[in-house]
């Protein structure tokens, strides 16, 4: 551990040195703030290595206020994002960091050398340029409030070991829940509760579902386009268009990943995922099928479906395969269409925060200021990243909110 600045006090600390903390950390430091971050893993950013398969899915092309979710204010998110524009997130990689970027035709950013290293290395050099300390292997214990210290310190903060340091400001950037492997743990839902502060029920999110219907599990390894659509009773909440993936579990992908939260957050118990193969709805299929003529309905699902789907979609309508569309019996042909383009997925669970990219919840937005990112409850005391009720659409949005809200706190200390 770095010795204390004079008189024995940081004026800032960071808990956490991920995305968000260490933008933080960049941008206090260019205004001069003497920083220091702290980090469980021996070393940073470790979502950041192992994001987009190793290549990091810096940022997504475009983005609107519908590309996130919180139980909170929408104009006060609205107001957090247009902070720092999505065209200036990018110049700030790409110009003030010198990582050159690129569009796939998925829309996400990546690094142009496709490599999450690249993107680490760049905020790592920065840190470094703006005076910041970075000390890994290192884990906070207890955070505590201190009133009228003759340092002028407002908090001390407990290590590992029995090291105890004394703040002015604290930023709580501990991530969440998920992927634990890389040293999300909780913690600072714990001590934002323990000073205070409500915290939303969490949940995990961009998560792979399951299902106990062997009948799927027996279709992993197939990927295909599928137009998903979340239904709460009568009402629609949302449709996405995307790949699906079969896993032994059940679903996985993409387009599933981004419906997660309709299935996995709170009040979402009766809510029904409901897909349309192919990227095709009722109407489409029953469009195709009617052109069908003499061809079985099997030979005809095959020129738009894997075959062991295709095996799959005419069991669960119980209709003959081998039965010429033209002489298809009207509430067949419905069932058949029904299964093709409106088929119920049959979910009852998901893979839980170890495979799940983001955790859903957290520190109420309504708790903090939204010009700063500081707590109402208690001066000094800062959140920004992940442990904030505010989650992504899989793409980058995650990564993008990580950015927007660590440099946003990195400027208010």
């Amino acid at each position: 551990m770095p010795p204390a600045p004079e008189g024995g006090v940081w004026p800032l600390v960071i808990v956490g040195c991920g995305a968000a903390g260490m933008l933080a950390g960049i941008f206090a430091g260019r205004r001069g703030v003497r920083t220091l971050l702290l980090e469980t893993r021996p070393r940073p950013g470790a979502k950041i290595r192992v994001s987009g398969g190793g290549r990091c899915n810096v940022l997504p092309s475009v983005s609107t206020l519908d590309d996130f979710h919180t139980e909170g204010s929408r104009n006060a998110l609205k107001n957090l994002l247009a902070s720092w524009p999505l065209t200036k997130v990018r110049e700030f990689f790409e110009s003030e960091l010198g990582v050159a970027l690129k569009v796939e035709d998925t829309g996400k950013v990546f690094p142009v050398s496709d490599d999450a290293g690249e993107v680490l290395d760049a905020l790592l050099s920065e840190l470094a340029h703006v005076g910041a300390t970075v000390v890994g292997g290192v884990r906070a214990e207890e955070l505590q409030t201190l009133e009228n210290a003759a340092d002028g310190a407002r908090f001390e903060l407990s290590l590992t070991g029995g090291s105890v340091l004394r703040a002015r400001s604290v930023v709580l950037a501990t991530g969440g829940l998920s992927l634990p492997k890389t040293g999300s743990d909780g913690w600072g839902f714990g001590v934002a509760h323990k000073l205070g502060h409500s915290v939303l029920r969490r949940y995990p999110a961009l998560v792979p579902l399951e299902t106990k219907h062997s009948r799927w599990h027996d279709l992993a390894g197939i990927s295909l386009p599928v137009r998903l659509s979340a239904h709460k009773g009568d009402k629609l909440l949302a449709t996405r268009t995307g790949d699906l993936l079969f896993t032994h579990k059940g679903f996985s992908g993409p387009v599933v990943l981004d419906m997660s939260r309709f299935i996995t957050g709170p009040g979402n118990e009766d809510v029904t995922l409901v897909a349309g193969f192919g990227g095709r709805g009722f109407e489409e299929w029953d469009t195709l099928l009617r052109q069908g003529g003499t061809r079985t309905v099997l030979l005809c699902l095959r020129e738009h479906l894997p075959r062991r789907l295709v095996s799959t979609l005419v069991e669960v309508a119980h209709v003959d395969p081998e039965r010429k569309l033209a002489e298809l019996p009207r509430e067949e042909r419905r069932r058949l269409v029904q299964t093709l383009g409106s088929c119920p997925l049959p979910i009852d669970g998901d893979e839980g925060y170890r495979t799940a990219e983001v955790t859903g919840g957290g520190v109420a937005l309504e708790e903090v200021s939204t010009k700063t990112l500081e707590s109402r409850r208690i001066p000094g005391l800062f959140f920004c990243g992940e442990i904030l009720d505010v989650t992504g659409r899989i793409g980058g949005f995650n990564f993008l909110w990580s950015w927007i809200s660590g440099r946003r706190v990195g400027e208010s200390v």
